[in-house]
């Protein structure tokens, strides 16, 4: 993916040409995409108990969010050496997060990891002494068990992956601030081009997570309503749990969206103004 990215890169150099530039950003995320999906398909097989299964959407959404940060931070072409202004203004992440969508993140992000602190403290062994692989209760003399759930035999490698996804975002996010200016014809403009590469990368990350959780709460949802014999919480938080899967399938369209389409972009053309030259 890096090699694809600074092919793109050197194929953009020498000034900001939007069109072309626009072409080699989709390419790489195309080339993400399918390198994340083909990564899926072979730890799925690799995997065993559906470890492989639990895990793919969020190696997709790791590659995916790898590409987007790659794409806009790597393809984008530097500045022509020369004289130059400078802005003085200091630049921070937070300045330039979109409000709606790190709220919606942040959501689908704290939802998605209390499910897996709550999945991991409850799950026990399987009939294969397997610890972390179904859910179990006791009535009395009575006990039965449902699984897979997703507890720490699937949720502590999830969780490893979740965290690379979150280095890989804040990655991106800090090279996008840091990232010098020159993409458009004014501050402006740029600001604006900033805006929509924070967009894409807070995008991705919320995705990769928003079609991680619909797994999990899936098989953790269903676990606890077949269960025969329950605690007083599993009911509830079994309709809780699946109750979130329509949420994240809407969340996880709307934010695709905003990956390919985080906003209009500015008018601009490909000649610097008199001051930058």
């Amino acid at each position: 993916m890096t090699v694809i990215a600074l092919g793109a890169h050197s194929a953009t150099r020498g000034g900001p040409d939007t069109r072309s530039e626009w072409k080699w950003v989709r390419a790489t995320w195309v080339a993400a995409a399918f390198i994340g999906g083909v990564a899926a398909w072979l730890v799925n097989g690799s995997l065993d108990l559906g470890r492989g299964t639990m895990l793919a959407p969020a190696i997709v959404g790791l590659f995916v969010v790898t590409g987007v940060g790659l794409a806009e931070t790597v393809v984008r072409p530097r500045r022509p050496t020369g004289p130059r202004t400078a802005s003085l203004a200091p630049r921070r992440v937070v300045n330039y997060l979109p409000r709606a969508l790190t709220t919606a993140v942040a959501g689908i992000t704290a939802v998605h990891l209390a499910t897996l602190a709550l999945t991991t403290a409850s799950a026990s062994a399987d009939d294969m002494g397997r610890a972390g692989r179904q859910v179990a209760a006791r009535c009395g003399n009575v006990g039965n068990g449902a699984g897979p759930y997703p507890g720490s035999f699937y949720s502590i490698p999830l969780t490893l992956l979740l965290l690379g996804i979150g280095l890989a975002a804040v990655a991106a996010l800090v090279a996008v601030v840091r990232r010098p200016r020159g993409f458009a014809n004014d501050d402006v403009s740029d600001d604006v081009l900033r805006l929509r590469s924070m967009t894409r990368v807070l995008a991705a990350t919320g995705a990769a997570v928003a079609a991680s959780h619909v797994g999990v709460a899936f098989f953790a949802g269903t676990a606890l309503l077949r269960l025969d014999c329950q605690r007083a919480w599993m009911d509830p938080a079994g309709f809780v749990l699946v109750a979130t899967i329509p949420v994240a399938l809407l969340l996880l369209g709307w934010i695709v969206v905003r990956i390919v389409v985080p906003g209009a972009l500015p008018a601009f053309s490909t000649a610097y103004p008199a001051e930058m030259r």
